[in-house]
């Protein structure tokens, strides 16, 4: 047992670096926050003097952390912190897996699919390989989507646990009007068949639309979905379609290397 502690005990009694863990403190604001801040509200909830919050702000804003709003001179996450982001969810496992097979399905398919793994405010897009039709949906990697309006979100609905998702169903169920009857009958018939559907996949997209099915890890827990997108017409849809079957075996595919 003492040769197990003795790593724990020399992490926590080595010297760190203070100004970096209060730095990184300054970020989690923006994360819990989710908008814009000023340096009083960091002031606030950071307990700390507006003068040495702004120079951290003023690096931070350097470095491309953050951006400052010139208009209100609030400060939001900036571009690093995406591109740090993205590089951290390409060292999931089963991201690594997944993108050569996304690559390679959307060549033999002709549809852009995407990859969605699930963060605390819900599934956010990890990969997404563009086909090469002339117009297409557009959508970049750090995207999230609505819990229940989309095939994505639906399929993380149906798949994770109940507690883990309840909020957010609720949530939705609450400002979109929907039927919570409807809902829980869709979701079961989603666990039935392993595929989600959407058929407008943006309000400001007409006709766009998407297929998504589940990739689970060797605990049999949901880890990722696999989506096809594109506009209704050029995939189809119905059950038992090729580009629905193709869809479901890579999904299988990947759950099968991940196991």
């Amino acid at each position: 047992m003492k040769e197990m502690e003795a790593p724990n005990r020399l992490i926590s009694s080595s010297q760190g670096i203070q100004s970096l863990e209060i730095a990184f403190s300054i970020l989690k604001c923006f994360k819990e926050a989710k908008a814009p801040l000023s340096v009083s509200e960091l002031s606030k909830r950071m307990d700390m003097p507006k003068n040495k919050i702004h120079k951290y702000l003023v690096s931070f804003t350097r470095v491309g952390a953050l951006i400052q709003n010139k208009k209100d001179s609030s400060y939001a996450m900036g571009p690093s912190l995406i591109e740090l982001g993205l590089v951290a969810l390409q060292q999931f496992d089963v991201v690594k897996i997944a993108k050569p097979h996304i690559r390679e399905f959307s060549k033999q398919i002709n549809h852009s699919v995407a990859l969605a793994i699930w963060s605390e405010e819900g599934p956010i897009i990890a990969e997404y390989e563009r086909s090469d039709k002339p117009i297409q949906v557009e959508i970049r990697a750090g995207y999230r989507f609505p819990l229940l309006m989309t095939a994505l979100g639906k399929c993380f609905a149906a798949f994770l646990p109940f507690s883990q998702v309840q909020p957010l169903i609720q949530r939705e169920i609450d400002n979109y009007q929907l039927d919570e009857q409807m809902v829980k009958q869709e979701l079961q018939t989603i666990r039935e068949e392993r595929v989600s559907f959407r058929n407008t996949l943006f309000d400001g997209i007409p006709g766009s639309m998407s297929v998504a099915s589940p990739i689970f890890d060797y605990t049999g827990n949901m880890v990722a979905a696999l989506c096809l997108i594109g506009f209704t017409g050029e995939i189809d849809t119905s059950p038992s379609s090729i580009d629905v079957l193709k869809l479901k075996e890579k999904a299988n595919q990947i759950t099968n290397q991940l196991t």
